[in-house]
């Protein structure tokens, strides 16, 4: 498991919890899961993690509030699009932010 280029300590902090909670769920969970771990249509999207619970697949990416005008919404809506096409998937996109200190 390796943290990609393109995605801040914050968001992978958040991610490693988001497998937690699905893994606490029953859900298998693959962090950066690999072209082959995914079905052709996804084989060239950057997903962030699949959990996979009997029929029902989730895949999700996380992102900060800055890095979502930064990646462009163009490719999060193509692979949401995309997931929605395949029987028992569906796309969740969680946004995390720095807290502010007082």
């Amino acid at each position: 498991m390796s943290n990609p280029i393109n995605q801040n300590r914050l968001e992978h902090k958040r991610l490693l919890k988001l497998a937690r909670e699905y893994r606490e769920q029953g859900y298998s969970v693959c962090i950066y899961p690999s072209s082959d771990r995914l079905p052709p249509t996804l084989a060239d999207c950057s997903l962030d993690l699949i959990a996979e619970n009997g029929s029902k697949v989730v895949a999700a990416n996380v992102r900060s509030r800055e890095s979502l005008s930064l990646n462009g919404s163009l490719s999060l809506l193509r692979i949401s699009e995309t997931v929605k096409e395949i029987p028992g998937w569906e796309f969740e996109l969680v946004v995390t932010n720095t807290r502010k200190k007082n």
